[in-house]
């Protein structure tokens, strides 16, 4: 069935500018061009319903007018994409595809190695042979993902590998990869990936992750993880938290702060993959205007810490509208959502909204600060080394270039066009690592490691932003 137009749709102008942001006059600009401006994507799934035209027109309208960035609901898992051995089913993967295309939206690839949701011969052909299963999933990573090169910015390589137990490890059981293969095989997953795609970002995703960084939780063991990936060379670029909660969860953001600068550390970004923020199933129809400002704060807390760490790039909600989530069928919780069953925006909306205008764009720094993610950086005249791991090219920002120019030689950078310039240099998760004047027409970047950068040079108007290569 079709949902034709409803008088849901004669409020849509409104619903657009958000609840309270109703004047005739001037529309009040959108998440998805705060975002931009933020050098942020914020986004949500387009929901099963929307694959097969079974969902409001509304949907789809709101969606490509709010949000930056996308990814399915369950479309691109394994048993979508492989129903049948090395037999693929591309049609709905590629309708979301063409639909981000069309509407400037990033796309996220959710997810290649998950114990569940893998298509039934795997188990039924190949349970507990090694090699067999190594070369199953080989063979799905470098098709799905090969088919998608250039098209999906960020995969979800391996989805919810540890156990819920205390002591947390991988899980053992339950796991047609882990039973059949061992630990060995999320490693792999990542150089699959990259091998079929080395721009693409590249993630590990699980929940949980947001209750804290003590002795044996999950983010404590991700953590040690992913120090184990970076020392062994695997190229994981970041790590995604899922964050389904309940409105009772207040301590949660604060967590996900301190996990995000953790993974700073490490040269890792941290992605909010699948957040929602429920009320207890029962209490639907009793919530007050009070509970409903209580979730638009929490709402609030979270985007402050995505928008104030500046290794955190992607803000995905799991879900539009509470007329089409998955909390009240499979979690026992109800309107976590942005938007109500009406299309409405809740206060949840409104908090975001407040929280990306209280954050300007001149204060928040970004994984993506300075650059813009189009086709691949040109590296002639740079190092040759295969940096793989990015999908980002230097753009002019805050004014013309003109004669501005620089290039770097050993820890020397060098600066023409300018008298004096004022010099920010930035590693590749947007982080300072130094900042100063030139004047004398070159400065010294002693006590910085060797590896990538972004450098921006701004000379009264003229701004210059470049990735260099520090030797």
């Amino acid at each position: 069935m079709t949902f034709k137009k409803s008088a849901i749709g004669i409020a849509l102008g409104a619903t657009l500018l958000g609840a309270g942001f109703t004047s005739a006059i001037a529309a009040e600009p959108t998440i998805r061009e705060l975002a931009k401006e933020r050098g942020r994507f914020i986004g949500t799934i387009l929901n099963s319903e929307w694959f097969n035209d079974d969902i409001e027109p509304e949907f789809e309208e709101i969606h490509k007018t709010q949000f930056n960035v996308v990814v399915a609901e369950n479309e691109m898992k394994f048993d979508a994409t492989e129903p049948a051995e090395n037999e693929f089913n591309f049609t709905k993967g590629d309708k979301m595809v063409e639909y981000a295309k069309a509407n400037k939206i990033r796309v996220r690839g959710h997810a290649l190695a998950w114990h569940s949701q893998v298509a039934a011969w795997v188990s039924s052909n190949y349970a507990g042979q090694k090699e067999k299963l190594l070369a199953v999933l080989k063979n799905h990573i470098e098709k799905v993902v090969g088919h998608y090169k250039g098209q999906v910015a960020e995969w979800d390589v391996v989805n919810e590998a540890i156990n819920d137990e205390y002591n947390a490890d991988w899980r053992s059981s339950g796991s047609v990869w882990y039973e059949g293969i061992g630990a060995e095989f999320l490693d792999s997953a990542f150089v699959w990936a990259h091998k079929a795609d080395p721009n693409a970002e590249l993630c590990y995703n699980d929940y949980s992750l947001e209750w804290g960084l003590r002795e044996g939780s999950k983010a404590s063991f991700v953590v040690e993880q992913v120090k184990r990936w970076k020392k062994n060379g695997i190229p994981i670029t970041c790590v995604g938290t899922q964050t389904h909660i309940e409105i009772a969860h207040e301590t949660t953001p604060q967590n996900v702060r301190a996990l995000a600068k953790a993974f700073a550390e490490l040269g890792v970004t941290l992605n909010i993959t699948e957040l929602d923020i429920g009320f207890p199933k029962g209490e639907s129809g009793k919530l007050t205007a009070a509970d409903y400002a209580k979730q638009g704060h929490l709402y609030r807390q979270f985007m402050d810490v995505f928008l104030e760490e500046p290794n955190m790039g992607e803000f995905v909600i799991w879900g539009l509208t509470d007329a089409h989530s998955w909390l009240d069928e499979q979690q026992g919780k109800t309107e976590g959502l942005l938007y109500d069953k009406q299309y409405k925006p809740k206060p949840a909306y409104d908090s975001i909204m407040v929280s990306l205008k209280e954050h300007p764009a001149a204060n928040v720094v970004s994984p993506y600060s300075d650059i813009e993610i189009v086709d691949p950086i040109d590296t002639t005249g740079t190092d040759s080394t295969d940096v793989g791991d990015s999908t980002i090219a230097v753009r002019t920002v805050a004014g013309l270039a003109g004669s501005l120019s620089m290039h770097v030689s050993g820890h020397t950078l060098f600066i023409a066009g300018a008298k004096a310039a004022k010099v920010d240099v930035f590693d590749m998760q947007g982080r300072s690592v130094f900042s100063g004047k030139c004047e004398k027409g070159f400065v010294e970047l002693n006590g910085i490691p060797e590896g990538l950068y972004v450098a921006r040079v701004r000379s009264g108007s003229a701004s210059l932003a470049k990735r260099i290569a520090i030797k």
